[in-house]
C-alpha cells in the first residue's frame, strides 16, 4: 500500500522562498520522507538567481512547491502591508483549491503575519486541523526595527492580529522556550499548551565536522566569518568598529560576510571609512547545502544580534551551525541565547558594545587555549542541539493532531533507534 495515501496530506504556507527558509524546507522534506503528500504554497524569491526564473510548480525532495505570483522584496511598511495582504488572498485562494483536490489533513501556517493563518479558514471547516507555526515575535519585531513604543497605533495593530491568528489555530508551535512563554502571555494560556520545535541545524547539512588540526586552522590569517541576513537586528556595524580598532594590534584578522540584506552597502561603507575595507571580505552567496563548506575554511564564528524586546527572544541558528564545523563562536549576550548556551560553551560580548566584542576577539586571537576549550565543551551541545534530536517531537504532534498513534508509533521507535 502506498504509504502517502495512508498518511494524508498536508498543505503548508509561507510568506518566504521555500528553498530559502531552512525551518520550512526542514518540516516539509521531513513530512514527505515520512509519506506524508506535502504542498508548500510560497511567494517567490524578490529576483532572478543566474538568470533564472522559478517555475510556479516544481517537486523537490518529494515536496511539491506551488509558488503564487508575488515577490517578498524588502521594503517600506506600505510594502510589507501589501505583501502580507496578497499573501493571505492569494494563499487562501491557493490553499482551498489545493484542499478541494487533496484533502489536506493539516494546513500548517508559517508565520509572519500571523493573520497568514485566515489563508487555512475554509480547509479547516472542511474538516483539516489548522496549526499556525509562530517563527518572529511579530509585534516586538516591529516595535525594534522601527524603534516604536508599545502604545503605537501600528504595533497595536500588529498585536491584535497576533491574537486573532492565535485564536482562529487549533494548535500552536513556536521555536523556543521563551517564545513559547511570550506566546502564552499574550494568549492568556498556560506555556505547555504551545509546542515547541527548536531551529536547530539538519546534520544533512552541517554534519558534525571533526578538524585534522587543533585551532587555529589557518596559517597566515585569523579568519572570522557572519553568515547571515544584514539588516539592523543584525548590527554587523558592531563588528565592524570592533574589527577597526583590533586591527590595530592583530593586523593577521580578516572578516568574512555570507549574507545580504538592507544594511551590507552600509557596513561595507563603514568598514572602508575606518581603514579595514581591505580587511573585509563580501563572499558570494551559496547554496544551503554549500554553506558548511564555507565554514570550513574560517576559524571563528560570530552573530553579533542587538538585544531588546525582539533581540532576547531570538535564537540564533548559525551558532550551532558554526559548532558542527568546530568553529569557537563570538555571540551577543541575549536572553535566549545564554539560555541555551552555557558559558563554557561560547565567548559571550555586551550586546551593541564594540569595545566589549574589541576585547573578545583580542582574547580569542591571544589565547589559543581558552579557544581549545571552548570548542570542546561545544561539542557536547550537539547530541541535543540539532534536527534529528527535534524529529521524534515532530512526528509526534503530527501523531496527535491526526490520530495515527499506531502508523507512527512504529516511525518514533525508528528514528529513536537512527541517532
Amino acid at each position: 500500500m502506498d504509504k502517502r495515501k495512508v498518511l494524508g496530506s498536508v498543505g503548508m504556507l509561507v510568506h518566504a522562498c521555500y528553498l530559502r527558509d531552512a525551518r520550512v524546507r526542514r518540516q516539509a522534506e521531513f513530512l514527505a520522507d515520512e509519506g506524508f503528500d506535502v504542498h508548500v504554497v510560497s511567494a517567490k524569491s524578490a529576483s532572478r538567481t543566474n538568470g533564472c526564473v522559478e517555475p510556479n510548480y516544481e517537486i523537490v525532495n518529494k515536496v511539491h512547491i506551488h509558488r503564487l505570483p508575488l515577490r517578498k522584496k524588502r521594503g517600506s511598511k506600505l510594502r510589507y502591508v501589501f505583501e502580507f495582504v496578497s499573501m493571505t488572498i492569494l494563499g487562501a485562494w491557493k490553499i482551498t483549491l489545493l484542499h478541494l483536490r487533496k484533502k489536506f489533513k493539516v494546513v500548517h501556517i508559517h508565520n509572519m503575519p500571523d493573520f497568514l493563518v485566515v489563508a487555512g479558514l475554509i480547509s479547516r471547516w472542511l474538516g483539516a486541523h489548522l496549526v499556525l507555526d509562530i517563527h518572529d515575535p511579530m509585534s516586538e519585531l516591529f516595535q525594534q526595527t522601527y524603534d516604536m513604543k508599545e502604545s503605537h497605533p501600528m504595533i497595536k495593530v500588529i498585536k491584535l492580529q497576533e491574537r486573532l491568528g492565535y485564536k482562529l489555530a487549533e494548535s500552536l508551535l513556536t521555536v523556543s522556550i521563551p517564545m513559547a512563554e511570550n506566546i502564552a502571555k499574550k494568549r492568556g494560556c498556560a506555556v505547555d499548551t504551545i509546542r515547541v520545535l527548536h531551529n536547530f541545524p539538519n546534520l544533512k547539512l552541517f554534519p558534525v565536522h571533526e578538524r585534522q588540526k587543533p585551532w587555529p586552522y589557518n596559517s597566515n590569517n585569523i579568519v572570522f566569518l557572519y553568515s547571515g541576513t544584514v539588516t539592523e537586528h543584525y548590527r554587523l556595524d558592531t563588528a565592524i568598529r570592533a574589527f577597526a580598532m583590533v586591527s590595530r594590534q592583530i593586523p593577521n584578522i580578516r572578516f568574512q560576510i555570507l549574507g545580504d540584506g538592507n544594511r551590507l552597502q552600509e557596513v561595507l561603507v563603514l568598514a572602508r571609512s575606518l581603514g579595514i575595507g581591505d580587511k573585509v571580505e563580501l563572499l558570494q552567496s551559496v547554496s544551503q547545502d554549500k554553506v558548511k563548506d564555507v565554514m570550513r575554511k574560517v576559524d571563528v564564528g560570530i552573530t553579533t544580534h542587538d538585544s531588546g524586546v525582539f533581540g532576547d527572544l531570538y535564537f540564533s541558528t548559525k551558532i550551532i551551525e558554526f559548532m558542527t564545523q568546530g568553529l569557537p563562536v563570538i555571540s551577543s549576550r541575549t536572553h535566549t541565547i545564554d539560555k541555551y548556551i552555557p558559558e563554557d560553551s561560547i565567548v559571550y560580548f555586551v550586546p551593541g558594545n564594540a569595545e566589549d566584542l574589541a576585547k573578545q576577539i583580542i582574547r580569542v586571537c591571544t589565547n589559543h587555549e581558552f579557544v581549545r576549550e571552548k570548542i570542546s565543551n561545544s561539542r557536547k551541545l550537539l547530541a541535543k542541539y540539532t534536527w534529528q534530536g527535534e524529529q521524534g517531537k515532530f512526528l509526534t504532534f503530527y501523531e496527535e493532531i491526526m490520530g495515527l498513534h499506531h502508523i507512527l508509533k512504529q516511525k518514533r521507535s525508528e528514528i529513536s533507534n537512527s541517532r
